[in-house]
């Protein structure tokens, strides 16, 4: 019997015992896909970040894992549910079941990629800290210091919070990859630092250098301090698009050319 959520039931239909007992263990891990306007975005660059961690973490990789095979079970998932559902978020979940590896697609809905101007208040969160490897830059790997520090943020009234570093360096929000723009120089932490080497970082970055050359983009380590010193912070990720932030500690930010720079950005995704 299975407790869902107040919901008893007696078995989920045609899921087997032993991917059940997996999901139990919490030995799996999750990458997220945007669909937008009725297509999966970045999905090359998403299948190598898979192959990549299931070889990080030690899974077998079925030969039946090719590109294609996994983008045809994506679309399974699209052809099933409401044609009228053109944005959403595809939760692929890779588990361990009798040494094999299986998966378990969900599609949530979502809205379009968007910009978001409204009053959003950040801080440090600095009771725990994450280590400056290769390691956290795994999403997986600081799961539970993201699950404390949005109930520290929810306690003290914050949007969102910045981690941080052993080195008490910039990693990246709760909610996704700082940017911080000052003058003509866009700056975010680099992988070094810690902060999840996500796909949709990587593809912005790549857009910011080769299509906006007015500003100099910079991938580097970030003090705490020079967050009051930017002229406008943003947050970017695949769930919310471009969160402009409003207020740090007794800073207040604009949001004009980060506003500028995302909208065509939304425009290359088409």
């Amino acid at each position: 019997m299975f407790n869902c959520n107040g919901l008893v039931v007696p078995q989920l239909i045609n899921v087997k015992p032993e991917l059940i007992h997996n999901l139990h263990k919490d030995f799996s891990f999750v990458e997220n896909v945007r669909f937008y306007n009725g297509k999966i975005l970045f999905w090359e660059k998403h299948y190598f970040r898979i192959i990549a961690s299931l070889r990080r973490y030690r899974y077998k990789i079925p030969i039946f894992f090719t590109m294609e095979k996994l983008e045809e079970e994506l679309a399974k998932v699209t052809n099933i549910i409401d044609s009228k559902t053109k944005n959403g978020l595809f939760r692929c979940q890779f588990i361990k079941a009798n040494n094999e590896t299986k998966f378990i697609i969900s599609l949530t809905d979502l809205n379009p990629i968007e910009i978001n101007t409204s009053d959003y208040e950040i801080d440090l969160y600095k009771d725990i800290l994450l280590f400056s490897n290769d390691l956290s830059n795994m999403s997986n790997t600081n799961n539970d210091l993201r699950l404390i520090s949005s109930m520290y943020a929810k306690e003290n009234g914050l949007n969102d919070v910045v981690l941080l570093n052993d080195k008490k360096k910039v990693t990246e929000t709760l909610n996704g990859t700082i940017f911080l723009l000052e003058s003509n120089q866009i700056q975010t932490p680099n992988l070094l630092s810690g902060t999840q080497n996500l796909v949709f970082r990587e593809v912005f970055l790549e857009w910011l250098i080769r299509n906006i050359k007015s500003y100099n983009v910079v991938e580097r380590e970030i003090n705490p301090f020079e967050l009051q010193k930017s002229e406008e912070i943003f947050i970017i990720s695949l769930e919310n698009g471009l969160q402009c932030v409003s207020n740090y500690r007794k800073s207040s930010y604009l949001n004009d050319k980060s506003y500028h720079i995302f909208e065509k950005f939304i425009s290359y995704l088409g």
